[in-house]
């Protein structure tokens, strides 16, 4: 009776060792998640991941359920591998070094699409940014809002919208730079097209007399101060536009296989 008890016992330890969430190693635990999966490099070829865990199904079958980020929203996917090929990629996680606080600030710096999501929101808005798209397409455009990791860039023609996760680089400027000694030139260049177009307009315009057959001069003094004003009205649009072109923008990686492509070359 003792012996029957025994094996009922076995049997249905085996049974509930099955099905089971595995540790594949102590220095992951029982799931597997983004950071780790990038130290390890455990599933380097899985675009999207969030997390994986490995469920044993029998003595010589395992399940590994990785959950992805997709255009559908969070989908998990099944893989199979045996016994063989769980001990391998055991060793070869436990055969390197722990994934210290240390090593995680080794890890992030320069890897900017680990921070996609806080580098787009960080950028001051309106901003003129030059977005790659995954798809190879390249969307130039004034940068309006980030709404739930979606850009919205308005363009000549119309707004166009893109996910973050189709992003494979952005470059916009950080800082405009320090251009207040170009100021007094620019006013003074303003001052001047404006008044050359008030010139331009008077000898197109038929002159006016008065109602003793004397032209009036004072109507072309006037538009000559017209031009002057919006000139200078439109001098500081002028500074604007050329700081921002003379500061150089900073480009930012933000897709994992854009990285390793680059890392390659």
């Amino acid at each position: 009776m003792t012996s029957k008890m025994l094996i009922a016992c076995l049997l249905l330890g085996s049974l509930f060792a099955q099905n089971e969430v595995i540790v594949l190693s102590q220095k992951v635990g029982t799931e597997i998640n983004v950071e780790e999966n990038l130290f390890y490099r455990i599933f380097p070829g899985e675009k999207g991941f969030v997390n994986a865990q490995i469920v044993q199904v029998s003595n010589n079958k395992f399940e590994i359920r990785i959950v992805k980020d997709t255009n559908d929203g969070p989908t998990e996917n099944i893989k199979w591998i045996s016994l063989k090929e769980f001990a391998a990629l055991q060793n070869y996680v436990n055969g390197q070094p722990d994934f210290t606080a240390e090593a995680k600030i080794a890890m992030y710096e320069g890897l900017d699409y680990l921070k996609a999501e806080l580098i787009v929101k960080e950028i001051p808005k309106p901003q003129y940014v030059k977005v790659k798209h995954s798809s190879g397409k390249k969307l130039k455009g004034t940068l309006i809002k980030v709404d739930e990791n979606i850009l919205h860039v308005q363009t000549p023609t119309s707004v166009e919208t893109v996910h973050l996760r189709d992003v494979d680089a952005i470059s916009y400027r950080m800082t405009l730079g320090e251009f207040d000694y170009i100021k007094p030139y620019l006013f003074g260049l303003s001052g001047v097209v404006g008044l050359v177009m008030a010139q331009i307009y008077n000898s197109q315009r038929s002159p006016l007399y008065n109602e003793y057959g004397i032209a009036r001069t004072d109507l072309s003094r006037y538009t000559q101060l017209s031009g002057i004003v919006i000139g200078l009205i439109f001098s500081s649009e002028l500074f604007d536009a050329i700081s921002t072109l003379l500061t150089p923008s900073e480009t930012f990686i933000l897709s994992k296989e854009t990285y390793e492509s680059h890392q390659q070359n």
